[in-house]
């Protein structure tokens, strides 16, 4: 198993009042160690550019024990963790410098290609990908699945910062909103003990997004973004506390 080692260290604008890491910042550090390793395995920006195509997130979960606070030092083992037809997975595991687990994640990715905006079928690509490969969660990653009591709770038109290097609004945008979300309706400052987002939809700069709210004192809080002007829904997210 390839395993890919990145240290990090939390810095000030990174945090949120508590001084804990924000959960969109520290998937920062997680796109970074795979885009790192992706490059290592020559299945990188590079490559994919060749192809005209770039990774994409497809769905994430992260299961939490302690966020990073400011200051403290981190370190992010991440591996390819098995392959299909279409969707490729990587796994995550943070340590702090005493290496107690921090958090553990696991991720699938598509190739999507930039001129048919579909993804690319990975076994005609003839990589190097392993098959099968070591999981963290214990219970799998299954998609995220639609509910039918959302109320709208806030309004997002897509400036120009948020979009990455592939011309499109970056993963890390969703959740950001989908916390900025929480807060302003709920003022909840309890430790957030998982995070999942199901990726539906590219949106780019311009684009106008609802945010919607499901919550149930049984279920975790459901965030559903939707196009403005379409129905047309963009992202799921489920946060438990």
């Amino acid at each position: 198993m390839d395993v890919h080692e990145a240290m990090f260290k939390v810095k000030t604008y990174e945090c949120q009042v508590d001084g804990t890491i924000r959960i969109a910042s520290l998937m920062h550090y997680l796109q970074e160690a795979a885009a790192v390793h992706a490059e290592e395995l020559d299945l990188g920006f590079e490559r994919l550019r060749e192809i005209n195509s770039y990774w994409v997130l497809s769905n994430f979960r992260m299961e939490i024990a302690r966020l990073p606070m400011w200051g403290d030092e981190l370190t992010i083992r991440t591996w390819p963790s098995g392959s299909g037809r279409v969707i490729a997975s990587r796994e995550f595991i943070g340590v702090d410098r005493e290496s107690r687990e921090l958090f553990r994640a696991g991720s699938e990715w598509m190739v999507l290609d930039k001129l048919k905006n579909r993804p690319k079928n990975l076994f005609k690509l003839d990589w190097d990908i392993p098959k099968i490969g070591e999981k963290v969660l214990s219970e799998g990653l299954a998609r995220l699945q639609r509910r039918e009591d959302y109320q709208k709770v806030g309004h997002v038109c897509v400036p120009y910062s948020s979009i990455d290097m592939n011309g499109h609004v970056n993963n890390t945008e969703y959740v950001r909103w989908g916390f900025d979300a929480l807060r302003r309706t709920f003022k909840s400052e309890r430790d957030v003990r998982c995070v999942q987002v199901s990726y539906l939809s590219e949106v780019f700069e311009g684009d106008e997004l609802d945010v919607l709210i499901s919550s149930d004192a049984n279920d975790p809080f459901s965030i559903l973004g939707r196009k403005s002007d379409a129905d047309t829904d963009v992202y799921l997210m489920e946060v438990s506390f």
